[in-house]
């Protein structure tokens, strides 16, 4: 009997039998707990009313599932006539399962699918989602980020859709990750979204969805069009070209110029002296070259300015010399500059990071790596909930203020005492230092370690 006990090591509830399955266990419990009084009417006249066979399903033992049978008491009130059952603190409240089954499901979602939870655990794939839908939104109430002052929306594309992530800039964290990036429901986020008037400044990509969403929801914050996805688009030009000049050569030379093809990338300061020798021979060959690579370095000497003005100034003197040979393939980077100009130019006045930039990019690739096989939802919790990855921005924030001192105190005497009306009390102020734990969400270069690493596998 004690060894059926131990078996189990529940509260309240103790083995009486034990069939091995295939498969799986059932193992017989008594127990529970009698009630007292009827939780109807409050009576405490009550009398046994015969027993009621249950099941629950329990933590797993020696690789088989577990079923637990219970033949509970029943109890009639005879005031009300009602009939109740004993209690089962050991069980969970909303299933027909163990409150430590309940807990292993929620950690064994983290790192496997629903579907191999279930298996393990012999509970329905659809009562494993719901488990986990409870687990994430407790765990949202509790862990909380504070609303950046520099809010980043950008893009990950996961389980073969483009989610929306919302990041602190200055943390180089990930403050959210929303299920799309639809516009109608990040109207919806955005109008919810508490403390938002902390939000000062928004940096995105190109992507018009993103600015009308902030135009709508955080009128009046400035927008930045990070670096990156600019100068990108002058590369992809060039890249086109390349493409379009080496479909009509010979395979040698075309392998040549696909080797090759870094030497037209590259900034033109950052070229090695036989790297400039290369290109300047395939500029010689291929004038079109010649010119994208020019128009290139143009458009990248736009973020060498001194100040907004000079960049300004440098954009519209890159429109107006753009060659008509390669406006085709610049035409995209082209449109961009007019119709984003504003938030282009804005990177003067509020500087974002290339740290920040790089590093969603190296996410985005490990993610996606990660995400086989996994819902998103859960893609979602392991990333933001994860201990690890949230220690680098977790901190205390300390502040000082002066409150009254307990039982109060006196301000000294004053004439109105003299006079017979006693003294006039004042308050003792003490100097009051109260912490604050903060959190701004996972760090995202620790996420990518981790990643990297099989911590999430």
């Amino acid at each position: 009997m004690n060894q059926h006990t131990d078996i189990l090591n529940l509260p309240h509830v103790r083995a009486v039998g034990v069939q091995q399955h295939e498969t799986h266990y059932v193992i017989s419990a008594i127990g529970g707990v009698e009630p007292t009084t009827c939780p109807h009417c409050g009576n405490e006249a009550l009398h046994r009313h015969g027993t009621k066979l249950q099941s629950f399903m329990d933590t797993p033992m020696h690789g088989k599932r577990v079923e637990l049978s219970f033949e509970r008491k029943r109890f009639r009130c005879t005031a009300c006539g009602k009939t109740l059952l004993d209690s089962l603190p050991s069980m969970d409240g909303k299933r027909q399962m163990t409150s430590r089954l309940v807990a292993y499901i929620e950690q064994r979602c983290i790192q496997s699918t629903f579907a191999e939870v279930s298996r393990e655990v012999g509970v329905d794939d659809k009562t494993i989602r719901h488990v986990f839908d409870d687990y994430t939104a407790r765990t949202q109430q509790t862990v909380v980020y504070e609303v950046p002052r520099v809010l980043g929306i950008d893009e990950l594309k996961i389980v073969g859709e483009y989610r929306c992530m919302l990041t602190n800039i200055e943390k180089n964290s990930v403050f959210d990750l929303l299920k799309t990036r639809r516009k109608v429901e990040l109207l919806a986020y955005f109008k919810d979204l508490r403390d938002k008037k902390n939000i000062e400044v928004v940096t995105m990509d190109m992507w018009s969805v993103y600015r009308q969403v902030v135009a709508a929801q955080l009128p009046g914050r400035p927008v930045v069009v990070d670096k990156f996805h600019v100068v990108r688009m002058a590369n992809d030009a060039i890249e086109r070209i390349r493409k379009r000049i080496r479909r009509e050569l010979e395979p040698k030379t075309r392998i040549k110029m696909k080797n090759e093809r870094f030497v037209l990338l590259k900034r033109l300061h950052e070229l090695t002296d036989e790297e400039k020798e290369k290109l300047q021979a395939w500029s010689k060959l291929y004038p079109a070259l010649a010119l994208a690579h020019e128009a290139k370095e143009g458009f990248y000497a736009i973020y060498d300015q001194p100040n907004r003005k000079a960049a300004e100034a440098e954009g519209r003197a890159w429109l107006t010399r753009l060659s008509p040979l390669i406006a085709t393939e610049f035409r995209e980077t082209a449109g961009a500059l007019n119709s984003w100009w504003q938030e282009i130019f804005n990177i003067y006045d509020y500087p974002v990071t290339n740290a920040y930039t790089e590093s969603v990019n190296r996410l985005a690739k490990d993610v996606n790596r990660m995400g086989r096989g996994y819902s998103f939802d859960v893609i979602r919790a392991r990333l933001l909930f994860d201990q690890e990855a949230r220690k680098p921005t977790s901190g205390v924030v300390r502040t000082k203020s002066r409150k009254p001192a307990a039982g109060g105190g006196s301000g000294g005497f004053t004439a109105e005492f003299l006079a017979g009306a006693g003294p006039k009390k004042r308050p003792v102020l003490h100097e009051v230092i109260e912490e604050r734990k903060v959190e701004y969400g996972p760090h995202i270069p620790t996420l990518c370690r981790l990643l990297e690493e099989g911590h999430f596998d």
